[in-house]
Parts: C-alpha cells; sequence; structure tokens
C-alpha cells in the first residue's frame, strides 16, 4: 500500500532551503515573523497546514523572492482544486516511515576541488546511532544561490538554468560499497534526496 504525500511536503521543502539559505533557527524565524517557535515546528514537520500571513512573512524576513509565497499558492490551489486535506498525524514508526532521531555526526570532513572548469565536491560523514533503531534512511540536502544577496536574480537564474542530477553526478557509499537513494524534492535550485 502506498503512502500519501502530504500536500505540504513542497511548500516545507522550500521554507526549509531558505530558513537552511539564511542560517535561520526555527526559534529565529517564528521570532522575526510574530509566531511561535512551535507553530514553525510543527508547519514543518506536516502537522499544522501554514497560514497566508505566516508563508507571507516567512518570504520577506528570509528574503526569497517571491518562492515561499509561490510555493504556498501551489499549496492552496492543490487544496481547492484536488480537495486536499491537513496532514496532521505522525509517521507511525511501526511502518519504518519515521526519520531516526538520533543519528548524531561525529565527524565530517569537506573537500572542494577545480579542475577542467569543473568543481567537484566530497562531503564524508562518520555517523553514530545513539538509539537501537537501526538508520534506514538519511536525509541529504543540495541547496543552491549563485546571488545570495539578492534572490529574485537567484531565482531567475534557477528558472532558466536547473540544477540537475546530471550536473550533479551524486555518488554515494558506505565502506566503498556503493548505495541508492531515492529523490524526495527536485526544485530548480533545491535537491533533497
Amino acid at each position: 500500500m502506498a503512502s500519501e504525500v502530504p500536500a505540504e511536503e513542497p511548500f516545507i521543502a522550500e521554507l526549509k532551503r531558505w530558513r537552511d539559505v539564511r542560517g535561520m533557527s526555527q526559534s529565529a524565524l517564528a521570532k522575526s515573523v510574530g509566531y511561535t517557535p512551535s507553530y514553525v515546528s510543527k508547519v514543518e514537520s506536516g502537522q499544522q497546514r501554514p497560514s497566508v500571513s505566516f508563508a507571507d512573512e516567512s518570504d520577506r524576513v528570509l528574503r526569497a523572492g517571491g518562492a515561499i509565497r509561490r510555493s504556498f499558492a501551489e499549496l492552496e490551489a492543490r487544496g481547492r482544486n484536488g480537495g486536499i486535506t491537513p496532514h496532521t498525524h505522525k509517521p507511525d514508526p511501526s511502518h519504518g516511515l519515521a526519520q531516526p532521531t538520533s543519528i548524531v555526526v561525529e565527524h565530517e570532513d569537506a573537500e572542494l576541488f577545480y579542475s577542467d572548469q569543473t568543481y567537484r565536491a566530497t562531503q564524508r560523514r562518520k555517523l553514530y546511532n545513539a538509539s537501537s533503531d537501526p538508520i534506514a534512511r538519511y536525509l541529504i540536502r543540495i541547496s543552491v544561490d549563485r546571488h545570495p544577496g539578492n534572490p529574485e536574480r537567484s531565482n531567475r537564474l534557477y528558472r532558466e538554468n536547473p540544477l540537475t542530477w546530471e550536473e550533479l553526478g551524486l555518488t554515494a557509499s558506505i565502506g566503498g560499497e556503493p548505495i541508492g537513494w531515492r529523490i524526495q524534492h527536485d526544485r530548480d535550485a533545491f535537491k533533497e534526496l
């Protein structure tokens, strides 16, 4: 039985992306937009449907150039046209859908190389599982921003020239053994898997 994807996921991904780009915590965003940290947390976990004022204020505070507003408008359009109901429940861990909450990054190594007009980034993380549950999934988020001081220009650039998976040439392995991945979000300047 396939699980239903919450309608809010693209909005949540856009909001998280811009918080990440601006280096702003949920608490800092909440304070800046006049909402509680609990509200922001619930929106980002899919337990609370965002309000139009929250989307507008988040776009303004995060200087997202309209990206968060557009994502919210798409969410609203899907709700009107598809009868989408708000996602109000947490995943049931017994179905293997819950993200592990006790992963600790013990060490991280990152390198950036430039060769033949191509940048190559390598990132290695040593993870520690602090829970008794096995780690079945690990979220990877890639976001690019060519013009960080000018979000509208950056959004326009990536709408015209979206970042592609082929361009990324992503590989992943554990102990030399290749591992697979599943694409969760594929936006112009934001990838999540």
